[in-house]
C-alpha cells in the first residue's frame, strides 16, 4: 500500500500523488504531496460484556461483528520555491476531507463511511495482468487528523490518522456482474477474494411476475413475489449490511421500499461465497433479467 498511490473519496483527497500507478516515482509531484509512510491495520471485534462485567464474574457474552482500524501517518509537503499551495492549504483540505461530523452529514446513509483506495502488488498475474491489485476499504475517521510541526522541518507537516472499518472486509474496487435470463438461468459468481462478499440484485421486469421467483445458491433459496410487478420496472435487493452498497439490506421496487416482496424465511439471504459458486433462477415469468453484482472480498 504505502508504495502506490492512494485516495479518501470525501473530499477526492490523494495521498501518494508523488507516485505513478505502477508504483514509480512522479518527479513532478515529489515536493508537493500528502506521503503514506507508516500503516497499521488491525481486526477486531466488540464483546458483550466489557472488562468490568467480566472482573466480577460475568461471561464473555455474544461477539458482535468485526471491524478493522487503519491508522497512517505520513509528511504533508508543499513546494518551498513557488508555494503553489502552503502546507497550510494541504492541512486545511485533509482536515476536511477527514471530518468525522462532515462525512456522517454528506453520507448519513453509510454512516459516514467512504471508499479508501489502495492498490497492492501480487504474483497472481493470472487475474491481475498488472501485478496489482486495486484494493479499498469502506471506512470512516475516528477523530481529527493530528497535525505536528517540528522546528526546521520547512515545507513539511507531520499528521496522523486513523479510520474505521464497520464492514471490515477489504474489497476491489471494481465490481463484477453475473447476468441470468430464463434462457440462460444459471451461471458461476466468482469471488476472487478469501472471505463471502455481499450480493446486489436487480430483477427487470416485463410484467406481472411470478408469486414465487426464486434464486438458488448451494441448496439455499431466495424468494420473492413478483405478481405485483409491471412491465419496466426494476426490483433491487441489497442482501447484506456491507460498505459498497451502503447500509443495511433492503428491497425496493420501482424505487419504492418493498421489503413486503420477500416471501422466503427471515434468516435467508444470499451472499458469494470465495471461489466460484453456481447459482440459478427459476419461477421466471415475465423476468427479463436477473443480474447480480458483486466485489470480490478479502478478509
Amino acid at each position: 500500500m504505502l508504495t502506490f498511490p492512494a485516495s479518501y473519496a470525501h473530499g477526492s483527497f490523494a495521498l501518494n500523488a508523488h507516485l505513478n500507478a505502477d508504483g514509480t516515482s512522479n518527479a513532478t509531484g515529489t515536493s508537493n504531496t500528502v506521503t503514506l509512510d507508516n500503516r497499521s491495520i488491525e481486526r477486531t471485534y466488540r464483546d458483550g460484556r466489557d472488562e468490568y462485567q467480566l472482573a466480577i464474574g460475568g461471561s464473555l457474552g455474544r461477539v458482535h461483528k468485526g471491524m478493522t482500524l487503519i491508522r497512517v501517518d505520513g509528511r504533508i509537503i508543499a513546494p518551498m520555491a513557488t508555494q503553489v499551495e502552503s502546507v497550510s492549504d494541504k492541512e486545511r483540505a485533509m482536515m476536511a476531507a477527514f471530518d468525522p461530523d462532515a462525512c456522517y452529514r454528506d453520507s448519513p446513509s453509510t454512516d459516514g463511511a467512504y471508499a479508501f483506495d489502495f492498490s497492492e502488488p501480487t504474483t497472481d498475474t493470472g487475474n491481475y495482468a498488472t501485478g496489482r491489485i486495486p484494493l479499498r476499504y469502506y471506512a470512516r475517521p475516528m477523530g481529527a487528523p493530528q497535525m505536528t510541526e517540528r522546528l526546521g522541518d520547512g515545507g513539511i507537516r507531520r499528521y496522523a490518522l486513523g479510520l474505521i472499518a464497520p464492514d471490515p472486509r477489504c474489497y476491489e474496487q471494481s465490481e463484477t456482474t453475473l447476468v441470468l435470463t430464463p434462457g440462460s438461468a444459471s451461471g458461476a459468481v466468482v469471488n476472487k477474494g478469501s472471505v463471502p462478499a455481499p450480493l446486489k440484485l436487480t430483477i427487470l421486469m416485463a410484467g406481472a411476475g411470478a408469486s414465487n421467483f426464486t434464486i438458488t445458491r448451494g441448496g439455499v433459496s431466495f424468494v420473492l413475489n413478483l405478481s405485483t410487478a409491471t412491465g419496466g420496472q426494476s426490483v433491487v435487493v441489497v442482501m447484506e449490511t456491507c460498505g459498497p452498497y451502503g447500509r443495511g439490506r433492503y428491497i425496493t421496487k420501482a424505487g419504492v421500499e418493498a421489503f413486503s416482496l420477500k416471501t422466503s424465511s427471515a434468516a435467508t439471504w444470499l451472499d458469494a461465497p470465495a471461489g466460484s459458486t453456481t447459482f440459478a433462477i427459476t419461477n421466471t415469468t415475465n423476468v427479463t433479467s436477473a443480474t447480480l453484482a458483486w466485489y470480490s472480498a478479502r478478509a
